[in-house]
Protein backbone atom coordinates (compact mmCIF):
# COMPACT_ATOMS: atom_id res chain seq x y z
CA UNK A 1 0.00 0.00 0.00
CA UNK A 2 1.43 3.36 -1.01
CA UNK A 3 0.70 6.45 1.10
CA UNK A 4 0.29 9.90 -0.47
CA UNK A 5 2.97 12.42 0.38
CA UNK A 6 0.69 14.34 2.75
CA UNK A 7 -0.28 11.22 4.67
CA UNK A 8 3.32 10.08 4.84
CA UNK A 9 4.37 13.47 6.27
CA UNK A 10 1.50 13.40 8.78
CA UNK A 11 2.32 9.85 9.90
CA UNK A 12 6.01 10.74 10.30
CA UNK A 13 5.18 13.80 12.42
CA UNK A 14 2.77 11.84 14.65
CA UNK A 15 5.31 9.06 15.18
CA UNK A 16 7.97 11.62 15.99
CA UNK A 17 5.69 13.41 18.46
CA UNK A 18 4.72 10.19 20.23
CA UNK A 19 7.90 8.14 20.09
CA UNK A 20 10.97 10.33 19.74
CA UNK A 21 10.81 13.06 22.41
CA UNK A 22 13.82 13.03 24.71
CA UNK A 23 14.34 14.77 28.04
CA UNK A 24 16.33 18.02 28.09
CA UNK A 25 19.32 16.29 29.71
CA UNK A 26 20.04 13.21 31.74
CA UNK A 27 19.49 15.00 35.05
CA UNK A 28 16.67 17.37 34.06
CA UNK A 29 13.54 16.00 32.41
CA UNK A 30 11.95 19.40 31.77
CA UNK A 31 13.15 21.97 29.26
CA UNK A 32 14.10 25.44 30.58
CA UNK A 33 10.91 26.78 28.91
CA UNK A 34 8.59 24.30 30.63
CA UNK A 35 7.49 26.58 33.45
CA UNK A 36 7.18 29.87 31.59
CA UNK A 37 5.40 31.56 28.72
CA UNK A 38 6.98 32.38 25.36
CA UNK A 39 5.87 34.78 22.64
CA UNK A 40 7.40 34.55 19.15
CA UNK A 41 7.24 37.02 16.29
CA UNK A 42 8.76 36.85 12.83
CA UNK A 43 8.44 36.63 9.09
CA UNK A 44 7.95 33.73 6.75
CA UNK A 45 7.50 32.79 3.12
CA UNK A 46 4.38 31.17 1.65
CA UNK A 47 4.62 28.14 -0.63
CA UNK A 48 8.02 27.36 0.88
CA UNK A 49 7.98 23.59 1.26
CA UNK A 50 8.31 20.21 -0.40
CA UNK A 51 4.61 19.34 -0.23
CA UNK A 52 2.94 22.59 -1.35
CA UNK A 53 1.04 22.69 -4.62
CA UNK A 54 0.05 25.72 -6.64
CA UNK A 55 1.19 29.32 -6.86
CA UNK A 56 0.87 30.96 -3.43
CA UNK A 57 4.08 32.92 -3.14
CA UNK A 58 4.36 35.86 -0.76
CA UNK A 59 5.45 36.92 2.71
CA UNK A 60 3.79 36.23 6.05
CA UNK A 61 3.92 37.84 9.47
CA UNK A 62 3.87 35.18 12.20
CA UNK A 63 3.01 35.52 15.90
CA UNK A 64 2.89 32.57 18.27
CA UNK A 65 2.19 32.17 22.00
CA UNK A 66 3.28 29.10 23.98
CA UNK A 67 2.00 28.34 27.47
CA UNK A 68 3.94 26.49 30.18
CA UNK A 69 4.28 22.73 29.68
CA UNK A 70 1.44 20.44 30.66
CA UNK A 71 1.91 18.26 33.72
CA UNK A 72 2.48 14.96 31.91
CA UNK A 73 5.29 12.36 31.90
CA UNK A 74 8.58 13.83 30.63
CA UNK A 75 8.92 11.18 27.90
CA UNK A 76 6.09 13.02 26.09
CA UNK A 77 8.50 15.87 25.34
CA UNK A 78 7.11 18.55 27.69
CA UNK A 79 4.10 19.45 25.48
CA UNK A 80 3.24 23.14 25.56
CA UNK A 81 -0.17 24.48 24.44
CA UNK A 82 0.42 26.74 21.44
CA UNK A 83 -1.66 29.37 19.64
CA UNK A 84 -0.44 31.14 16.50
CA UNK A 85 -1.41 33.24 13.51
CA UNK A 86 0.08 33.77 10.04
CA UNK A 87 -1.02 36.97 8.30
CA UNK A 88 -0.40 37.22 4.55
CA UNK A 89 1.14 40.48 3.40
CA UNK A 90 -0.36 40.20 -0.09
CA UNK A 91 -4.04 40.29 -1.00
CA UNK A 92 -3.96 36.87 -2.66
CA UNK A 93 -1.97 35.27 0.18
CA UNK A 94 -3.26 32.74 2.68
CA UNK A 95 -3.73 33.73 6.32
CA UNK A 96 -4.41 31.21 9.08
CA UNK A 97 -4.77 30.68 12.82
CA UNK A 98 -3.55 27.49 14.45
CA UNK A 99 -3.57 25.80 17.84
CA UNK A 100 -2.10 22.62 19.24
CA UNK A 101 0.81 21.30 21.24
CA UNK A 102 4.54 21.93 20.81
CA UNK A 103 6.85 19.06 21.80
CA UNK A 104 10.58 19.24 22.51
CA UNK A 105 12.18 16.30 20.71
CA UNK A 106 15.82 16.93 21.44
CA UNK A 107 17.86 19.47 23.36
CA UNK A 108 21.61 19.93 22.90
CA UNK A 109 23.03 22.81 24.88
CA UNK A 110 21.25 25.99 23.75
CA UNK A 111 19.73 24.30 20.66
CA UNK A 112 16.47 22.39 20.62
CA UNK A 113 14.42 20.60 17.98
CA UNK A 114 10.68 21.02 18.46
CA UNK A 115 7.57 19.84 16.66
CA UNK A 116 3.94 20.93 16.62
CA UNK A 117 0.77 18.93 16.18
CA UNK A 118 -2.66 20.54 16.04
CA UNK A 119 -5.26 22.14 13.80
CA UNK A 120 -5.66 25.31 11.75
CA UNK A 121 -8.32 27.48 10.10
CA UNK A 122 -7.47 29.40 6.92
CA UNK A 123 -8.97 31.91 4.47
CA UNK A 124 -8.00 30.27 1.13
CA UNK A 125 -10.58 29.12 -1.40
CA UNK A 126 -11.70 25.55 -0.87
CA UNK A 127 -11.99 24.67 -4.58
CA UNK A 128 -12.07 26.24 -8.02
CA UNK A 129 -9.05 28.49 -7.51
CA UNK A 130 -7.01 28.79 -10.74
CA UNK A 131 -3.79 29.32 -8.73
CA UNK A 132 -3.91 25.69 -7.52
CA UNK A 133 -4.15 26.56 -3.83
CA UNK A 134 -7.36 24.62 -3.21
CA UNK A 135 -7.22 23.27 0.33
CA UNK A 136 -10.57 21.43 0.32
CA UNK A 137 -11.61 22.06 3.94
CA UNK A 138 -11.71 25.18 6.08
CA UNK A 139 -10.23 23.28 9.06
CA UNK A 140 -6.91 21.52 8.46
CA UNK A 141 -4.32 19.56 10.36
CA UNK A 142 -1.32 21.70 11.32
CA UNK A 143 2.18 20.25 11.69
CA UNK A 144 5.35 22.17 12.36
CA UNK A 145 9.06 21.80 13.02
CA UNK A 146 11.47 24.35 14.42
CA UNK A 147 15.06 24.67 15.52
CA UNK A 148 15.34 27.02 18.48
CA UNK A 149 18.59 28.64 19.64
CA UNK A 150 18.44 30.10 23.14
CA UNK A 151 20.60 33.21 22.74
CA UNK A 152 20.10 34.53 26.30
CA UNK A 153 17.96 33.57 29.28
CA UNK A 154 14.99 35.51 27.86
CA UNK A 155 15.61 35.56 24.08
CA UNK A 156 15.80 32.90 21.39
CA UNK A 157 16.08 32.80 17.60
CA UNK A 158 14.16 30.19 15.65
CA UNK A 159 13.93 28.74 12.15
CA UNK A 160 10.51 27.20 11.56
CA UNK A 161 8.54 25.26 8.97
CA UNK A 162 4.78 24.73 8.94
CA UNK A 163 2.54 22.35 6.98
CA UNK A 164 -1.27 22.34 6.72
CA UNK A 165 -3.30 19.62 5.04
CA UNK A 166 -6.66 17.88 5.29
CA UNK A 167 -5.05 14.40 4.92
CA UNK A 168 -7.38 13.61 1.99
CA UNK A 169 -10.51 14.04 4.14
CA UNK A 170 -11.91 16.50 1.55
CA UNK A 171 -12.06 16.43 -2.26
CA UNK A 172 -9.11 18.79 -2.76
CA UNK A 173 -5.91 18.39 -0.75
CA UNK A 174 -3.16 20.53 -2.21
CA UNK A 175 -1.64 21.32 1.18
CA UNK A 176 0.06 24.54 2.17
CA UNK A 177 3.41 25.26 3.72
CA UNK A 178 5.40 28.18 5.02
CA UNK A 179 8.85 28.62 6.51
CA UNK A 180 10.65 31.48 8.15
CA UNK A 181 12.52 33.09 11.01
CA UNK A 182 11.21 34.40 14.33
CA UNK A 183 12.48 35.74 17.62
CA UNK A 184 11.14 34.50 20.95
CA UNK A 185 10.84 36.21 24.30
CA UNK A 186 10.61 33.84 27.32
CA UNK A 187 8.98 35.10 30.52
Amino acid sequence: MQLGRHRLFAVAMILAAVGVPLPASAGDAASPDATGWTVYGGVGASNAGLFTAGDVDGALANVELRAPALDVPSWLGSPRPTLGVDVATEREGISDVYAGLTFTFLRYGDLSLEGQLGGALHDAKLSGDPSGRELGCRALFHLGLDVDWRVTENWSAQLYASHMSNADLCDENNGYESAGFRLGYHF
